[in-house]
């Protein structure tokens, strides 16, 4: 169909579209990862789009029709299609990303954990996805599927079968190693995330001898199967020099993102020393990252305004740094421990003056050296001496 026939066609929201109301309206697009804010009355009118009715009889605005068909919130049909149309109702201020530790068991033993020692808990799948539909259900945009090595989940198929109908968009976090031609059919989730920590030195360096290659076939399995992929690169002592390789990779995979971290001495790390890099010099290496991402800040407010980690005793906890302070059992409302949650504003910041604070956001809170206190990763990163 032609955009410009929509008239005649029946409209209705695209399958990867949804409504949800956040701080305001928005239309969410879940393969793309892109959120759109609307009024009140494209709201409505989207609301209608449910495939029953013909583009003249629901609106005369064809430049926002057009629009929305040419960026996939739309499609048209010349029969009807129906479907439902709801809007998701979201908490302010909004949970937009979710991270869920299915398990915290490792095939791998990285010197930089910061799970470390590792618990043999794991979540029961029925707990997982009634957790996972309270996050769709209140406004939810992305959804973590984090662990541990989420691919030794027992449940992992079974889970992702029972989500999938759910308005949210879902990334596998993996270390890459379990990915093969077998389970590569069923993982249909809409990214995968895999932690690259250097070409082959510096990788195995972090990660334990033979581990490259077998993430790199992974990435390659995920690439092949059309699923998006997305990097995961921690900045330490033994990649440093590895960076622009990298990068060249990175490009020719056409990765949609790419995390480059500062790591938090927690875990593993507090055993591990020699990994850690001056923040001096680790702030070149930032630069290198592109993207996204999702631990950020919303005006007024630091780090984590809007993202939350349950863990798989189904305690839900600011992020996965801190395990020790819980907002209560997610199960029982995920709703509840969100609002438990303690949002730090900007202005209570030590750093409230600073010139950069505005970009900045005050970084990692559990990176300073205390609540208050400045992030000094960020600090280096914009020049500013402390």
């Amino acid at each position: 169909m032609s955009n410009k026939n929509w008239h005649a066609s029946y409209l209705r929201l695209h399958p990867k579209s949804a409504l949800k109301n956040l701080e305001q309206p928005f239309v969410y697009h879940m393969g793309r990862d892109e959120l759109y804010e609307i009024d009140e009355r494209a709201q409505d009118f989207l609301l209608r789009c449910n495939g029953e009715s013909r583009g003249k009889e629901l609106t005369t605005d064809a430049d926002f029709v057009e629009y929305c068909l040419e960026e996939g919130i739309l499609e048209g049909h010349e029969q009807p299609v129906p479907t439902t149309v709801t809007v998701d109702d979201g908490l302010i201020p909004s949970l937009r990303y979710l991270e869920l530790h299915l398990l915290h068991k490792c095939n791998l033993n990285c010197r930089h954990c910061y799970l470390e020692p590792l618990q043999p808990i794991e979540m029961p799948v029925d707990s997982a996805v009634d957790i996972t539909r309270q996050f769709s259900d209140t406004g939810g945009l992305r959804l973590l599927i984090s662990g541990g090595e989420p691919l030794l989940y027992k449940d992992l198929k079974t889970y992702l079968e029972q989500t999938r109908a759910l308005k949210i968009r879902r990334v596998l976090f993996t270390n890459g190693t379990l990915i093969n031609s077998g389970n590569i059919s069923w993982l249909d989730v809409d990214e995968i995330q895999f932690s690259l920590d250097g070409w082959k030195k510096g990788h195995e360096h972090l990660r334990g001898r033979g581990t490259f290659e077998p993430t790199l076939q992974g990435i390659h399995l995920a690439t092949a199967a059309g699923i998006p992929v997305s990097i995961s690169t921690m900045i330490h002592q033994y990649n440093l020099n590895e960076f622009e390789r990298l990068r060249d990779f990175i490009e020719k995979i056409h990765a949609i993102e790419w995390g480059v971290d500062v790591m938090c001495v927690s875990g593993s790390l507090m055993k591990n020393p020699d990994l850690t890099v001056p923040y001096e010099t680790a702030a070149r290496y930032l630069k290198y990252g592109f993207g996204g991402g999702y631990h950020g800040s919303s005006e007024g407010f630091a780090c984590g305004r809007h993202l939350m980690t349950v863990l798989p005793n189904r305690q839900a906890v600011k992020c996965g740094f801190y395990v020790d302070r819980s907002l209560g059992d997610s199960q029982k409302s995920l709703k509840h421990c969100w609002l438990n949650m303690n949002h730090v504003p900007l202005d209570q910041l030590e750093c409230k003056g600073c010139a950069a604070l505005e970009e900045c956001r005050g970084g990692c809170r559990f990176r300073a050296p205390h609540p208050l206190a400045p992030d000094p990763a960020m600090c280096a990163f914009y020049g500013i001496s402390r």
